[in-house]
């Protein structure tokens, strides 16, 4: 409806699609589709701001690449990937969980309890119980270094974004934006 007649602002935290089987369900990837053929044909100036995290799908539909009046930009502190560190952790990075978690101490120290006498439901609960946990802090320790070397900086430097924006000056720099891009607009 805005197209050819005003600019879009969109202020984005989204995760996008990533395959699951709950992304699926919810046709997130039916939805990302239609965003970036909206985004394709769109008359006018967009400006995309990442105020939290854009991974995955987000990060493809509102690449700079598809529109040459889309300005992409985010929020220091934001996050910006083709995939979140979570699901990394989870789907990219199995195996380094997998070696960190047996290499904790906590986890040989439970082996060695589970050995070292007959095997009881109770000491097979609390074998399980560890892994778990150790399992969780790895994948969040995982999630955490992927997060750190994927960031807003990162996605500047490969040209993913035109400028990261300092959280105190979002109103100036969106006004501003917005005014380039308008008079860009009607020049053509």
């Amino acid at each position: 409806a805005a197209s050819g007649n005003r600019p879009a602002v969109v202020l984005a935290n989204l995760s996008g699609f990533d395959g699951s089987p709950e992304s699926l369900r919810k046709l997130q990837l039916e939805y990302g589709a239609e965003i970036g053929r909206a985004v394709v044909n769109f008359d006018g100036p967009i400006i995309f701001v990442v105020i939290g995290r854009y991974h995955g799908g987000a990060y493809v539909v509102f690449s700079q690449e598809l529109n040459p009046g889309l300005e992409a930009c985010a929020l220091e502190g934001s996050f910006a990937s083709v995939i979140g560190g979570g699901p990394a952790a989870a789907v990219v990075f199995p195996r380094e969980v997998r070696q960190r978690v047996q290499a904790d101490e906590r986890v040989k120290e439970a082996q060695k309890r589970l050995a070292s006498k007959p095997s009881s439901a109770e000491e097979e609960a609390k074998f399980e119980g560890v892994m778990r946990e150790v399992e969780a802090e790895m994948q969040a320790q995982v999630a955490n270094e992927f997060d750190t070397i994927h960031s807003v900086e990162r996605a500047l430097e490969v040209g993913s974004l035109s400028r990261v924006i300092p959280a105190n000056l979002i109103r100036s720099e969106l006004g501003s934006s917005l005014r380039v891009a308008v008079e860009k607009y009607l020049q053509k």
